[in-house]
């Protein structure tokens, strides 16, 4: 799971890319760029961001304030573990209420469409619903092996 979101977020940067590197060239080189492609690059940034954010919640590199637990682990590993539980308790929880509230951004865009593209607005707003649902599973995932540890 983890490496096809690697592989959906490094496809995502690469059109970015192209397509940014494309506006640049039509820009100086016509005088003007196809409107579609501004509105691909930011859908394409929006779901590369969150597909890697969720990512980075599987490798515990996602934001988060570690001082405590990591003075607790010299002193009291146990107690460390505990906290780095409840850490991610609180993260999954979190995630979860994304979700949903993801959800709820899809469904209220569903009747919109794009500008350029007259694409229904609901498909770069799955991003938020999609990417949460695996930082949720990342955050359970991890949560799990925590336990197991202890």
């Amino acid at each position: 799971m983890e490496t096809a979101l690697r592989a959906v977020a490094a496809l995502c940067l690469a059109g970015l890319t192209l397509l940014v590197t494309f506006q640049v060239v039509a820009r100086y080189g016509m005088g003007s760029v196809p409107i579609f492609t501004e509105e691909v690059a930011r859908y394409a940034m929006i779901w590369m961001a969150l597909l890697a954010a969720a990512v980075g919640v599987r490798e515990a590199s996602h934001i988060r304030i570690d001082f405590v637990p990591g003075l607790l682990a010299g002193v009291a590993p146990r107690l460390s573990l505990v906290l780095e539980a409840v850490l991610d308790l609180v993260s999954l929880t979190a995630f979860l209420v994304l979700v949903w509230y993801g959800i709820d951004m899809v469904m209220f865009a569903s009747g919109q469409t794009s500008e350029g593209l007259r694409l229904p607005l609901s498909y770069p707003y799955l991003a938020v619903p999609v990417s949460f649902v695996f930082a949720a599973l990342f955050s359970l995932l991890r949560l799990k092996e925590r336990v197991s540890q202890s």
